[in-house]
């Protein structure tokens, strides 16, 4: 498995970083952490050329290179990355490569697994080409900020993608598991399933009846994916939701609660004009969430 970490102000990234790291430690993943500038234009090039002999024209180039040191802080101080002498983050270990993409040198033990990267340019257009040539499964945001921003990563990043919402180190996460009979369904209960097993993790999978003819349908599926778990020695239960299924889901999720769903079977532009289901949810839950693809 391979992990995306998008981070952006250090206030709002911390909790982003911690859960990211901890799953990518907990799946033995190899993570990539990002963080993505604006480009500068070329007027201010010509600036940054007048004024570079008192100024540090990496510092004026590379604003975002504050911020990646603080994430190689965070992962030294997290033993993430166990550092094998005293040296301080060093603005040269970042390396120009191709498309607009800059890598941080990691020489520590441990971050063979890890890398530290700045992309400049706009956020979704870079974010996509990093998930597109580097085949990340999953990709992980803030859940902060700007919501249209949120969205459009969503739909268009071709990976699983986990908005951490309110997160804390301090409480005891269970998984909400929506299901229903679709295809994208499936792929969240694998997921699940792994991320239970992985964090010994409850489950409480749930369905919101549409019809009268549902009911026995929904039933018989909520039997099944209880017993998928159950194979898999996961303490799993199960509920019944009234009313509209995104209010439904919403009002049921507690601030202790992680949801996993399946995407919706649109395409992104059908998506994008009339919005789906994990996209609703995702924007009005107050916990964190992961849309599976």
């Amino acid at each position: 498995m391979k992990i995306l970490i998008a981070i952006g102000g250090k206030e709002f990234s911390k909790p982003t970083l911690d859960l990211g790291m901890k799953i990518a430690n907990s799946f033995k993943s190899s993570t990539t952490i990002a963080y993505v500038g604006k480009k500068i234009s070329q007027f201010s090039e010509k600036d940054v050329s007048v004024v570079h002999q008192n100024l540090d024209d990496r510092q004026l180039y590379r604003p975002g290179i504050r911020t990646l040191e603080w994430a190689y802080d965070f992962l030294i101080s997290k033993k993430y990355i166990e550092a094998t002498n005293t040296n301080k983050f060093d603005d040269y270990l970042l390396v120009d490569e191709e498309n607009s993409r800059m890598k941080v040198l990691l020489k520590e033990q441990h971050s063979d697994k890890i890398d530290l990267i700045m992309r400049t340019g706009e956020i979704i257009e870079q974010l996509k080409d990093e998930v597109e040539v580097n085949k990340h499964d999953i990709t992980i945001i803030g859940g902060g900020g700007n919501k249209g921003l949120h969205n459009k990563l969503i739909q268009f990043i071709d990976s699983a993608v986990f908005v951490v919402k309110n997160y804390s180190v301090n409480k005891e996460y269970k998984i909400l598991l929506p299901v229903n009979d679709s295809e994208g369904s499936e792929k969240a209960i694998d997921t699940a399933i792994n991320f239970a097993k992985s964090y010994k993790l409850k489950v409480e999978i749930v369905a919101v009846y549409e019809g009268k003819k549902s009911q026995e349908k929904t039933d018989k599926l909520l039997l099944k994916t209880k017993n998928k778990f159950v194979k898999n020695k996961i303490n799993a239960s199960t509920k019944i939701l009234d009313g509209p299924t995104v209010n439904a889901i919403v009002n049921h999720a507690k601030d202790d609660s992680i949801i996993i769903l399946g995407v919706s079977p649109k395409n992104p532009i059908m998506k994008y004009f009339f919005g789906s289901k994990p996209i609703s949810i995702a924007q009005k839950c107050d916990c964190p969430v992961l849309i599976t693809k």
